[in-house]
């Protein structure tokens, strides 16, 4: 990969994974702080968090279709421009009204990003798309080493905003360098190649309404799973465990830590030859049994292991292995599939803290029962999604080693 002449291109795509882990979290760790500012509670605050999901929704049903029309570039960029609002406004915004603008921003800002990044990676990186993928969830996981900084802050008595100024640089200095990236032509000869001979691929040809559903809905149920634990799990290991702030706010770090570890070992038994779908369904079953044993076991110990294994086996890369294989299904209009996956993604970013909004004002233990309910719903479409694997690309799933998706358009 390093030696690709778009190298430099897709670290930069990258860096703006590592500001969206930072994106995806500093509301929720910063909750009592803008509670205070917006004179709210911090279940008004979850609420302004939902107003990311609209965002995202919204701006998902045209950003891919964009991006396929005028190319990855200008997309991304737009995208870029909406992060340095977003954590510029965060800064600025005295009240709840504004909040929910900032909010639907950032929200909007991830869409153009998607719409525009896994489609660039997988033309950058087409012999490996999977994996190309896979890699973008490494740098969101790298920026779970926010809560760190954060609880430092808290702890030496520090502005909460640094958190705010710091990845606010990083993506106006990135602006500045992808102004001059070059990306892959997308209506050029190379990539109508590459399309045809991953069509070449099919054994028996794929069904939207099969296989496209079930991925699009294993999207909004594994982004649920690990956003519910990423929303939540300090919560509720201060009210339910017991757990102090500071241990609390390090579960979010655990959990990123797990994620990182993910993407480096999932990117090389992917690249030695286990099957993308194999990755899914047997990271969907581990991740359930984890979350069952913390809601039935709730203590410190489980909620570390779960927070290390949620972030490891939902969270490490499984959401991106789907997006490139929904690709890989229907090669053509690789921004397009990317808004349909991500829109029904998107949709969970919105329900979930509705979702948690309705539970923090009855039974909040059953947020964890919500977490197993989502995982178990992912491993059986991870099923089925194998099955029509096997059918389409004539492979056997059960099978450890063989030709992977990513393999075979060497």
């Amino acid at each position: 990969m390093l030696k690709n002449k778009y190298f430099s291109t897709s670290l930069g795509l990258y860096m703006n994974y590592f500001v969206q882990g930072i994106q995806a979290i500093i509301i929720s760790q910063n909750i009592n702080n803008f509670a205070e500012n917006w004179n709210t509670t911090t279940a008004g605050v979850m609420g302004v968090i939902a107003a990311t999901g609209i965002g995202k929704i919204i701006v998902l049903l045209f950003s891919g279709m964009l991006a396929d029309k005028f190319g990855r570039k200008p997309i991304a960029l737009i995208g870029m421009v909406g992060y340095i609002c977003f954590f510029g406004g965060l800064i600025l915004c005295n009240n709840l009204t504004l909040a929910y603008v900032v909010a639907f921003t950032a929200g909007a800002a991830t869409s153009f990003l998607d719409g525009a990044t896994y489609p660039a990676l997988m033309e950058i990186y087409p012999d490996r798309p999977s994996v190309a993928s896979v890699i973008v969830k490494g740098f969101i996981a790298a920026g779970g080493v926010a809560p760190l900084f954060i609880s430092f802050l808290r702890t030496n008595n520090f502005w909460y905003g640094w958190s705010l100024v710091l990845p606010l640089a990083v993506v106006a200095v990135n602006f500045i360098f992808m102004m001059t990236a070059k990306f892959p032509d997308i209506k050029g000869k190379e990539v109508a190649k590459e399309e045809k001979a991953e069509e070449a691929k099919f054994s028996s040809k794929p069904k939207f309404y099969l296989e496209g559903i079930f991925l699009m809905a294993y999207a909004f149920f594994i982004f649920g799973t690990f956003y519910l634990w990423q929303q939540t799990s300090t919560l509720y290991a201060v009210d339910i465990v017991g757990m102090s702030d500071v241990a609390s706010s390090s579960l979010v770090t655990i959990y990123s830590l797990g994620s990182f570890i993910a993407v480096l070992l999932t990117s090389v038994i992917m690249s030695k030859g286990i099957k993308d779908i194999t990755v899914m369904i047997v990271y969907g079953l581990v991740a359930t049994l984890l979350l069952a044993m913390v809601y039935l076991i709730p203590s410190q110990l489980t909620l570390t292991i779960g927070s290390f294994g949620v972030g490891f086996f939902a969270a490490g890369g499984v959401l991106q292995i789907g997006n490139a294989m929904l690709s890989q299904f229907f090669p053509e209009g690789k921004g397009r599939n990317t808004s349909l996956y991500n829109v029904f993604m998107a949709g969970a970013s919105y329900v979930v803290p509705v979702l948690v909004q309705t539970l923090m004002a009855g039974d909040f233990t059953r947020v964890m029962l919500l977490a197993v309910a989502f995982s178990t719903v992912c491993f059986v479409l991870a099923l089925l999604i194998g099955m029509r694997y096997s059918k389409v690309f004539g492979a056997k799933i059960g099978n450890k080693f063989g030709k992977t998706a990513d393999a075979n358009s060497k």
